[in-house]
């Protein structure tokens, strides 16, 4: 078994076909998969403590990424965050980063490269699990 196991991928995709098939590739790579087709539920499943990241489409039918890390934040939500996205727009990327996003990538997916981004922000935030941040 790889030792991907104990990592929670929260993954937001509207497009179910993209949506699962990164799930499947995941799975057999020994993340574990949650998956959301929109912010709304994305929000909900982010309240699961064991979630270790999200990846989250910019675009969505109910929100956008960023709306997402912005309400995952006034929850006092701390994750870490990639970004996918059909729609490179400069001014997107910087606001993202301004939030806090981790990696942003740009779609058609590679998945070899893709799952090395995944990585290198789970092996940068450590075992850390979702936790609320300390209110002020």
């Amino acid at each position: 078994m790889s030792d991907n196991r104990k990592h929670v991928i929260l993954l937001m995709e509207d497009d179910e076909v993209l949506r699962r098939y990164l799930a499947k590739l995941l799975r057999a790579d020994g993340f574990e998969v949650i998956e959301a087709g929109s912010v709304k539920e994305a929000i909900e499943c982010a309240r699961t403590p064991e979630l270790n990241l999200v990846v989250a489409d910019l675009k969505m039918p109910d929100d956008t990424a960023i709306g997402l890390m912005k309400k995952l934040s006034e929850q006092h939500i701390d994750i870490p965050v990639i970004i996918i996205t059909a729609f490179g727009e400069w001014e997107t990327y910087l606001e993202a980063l301004d939030l806090g996003v981790c990696d942003y990538l740009n779609k058609p997916i590679e998945y070899a490269e893709f799952k090395e981004k995944i990585k290198l922000v789970l092996a940068k935030n450590g075992q850390r699990k979702h936790k609320k941040k300390p209110v002020r």
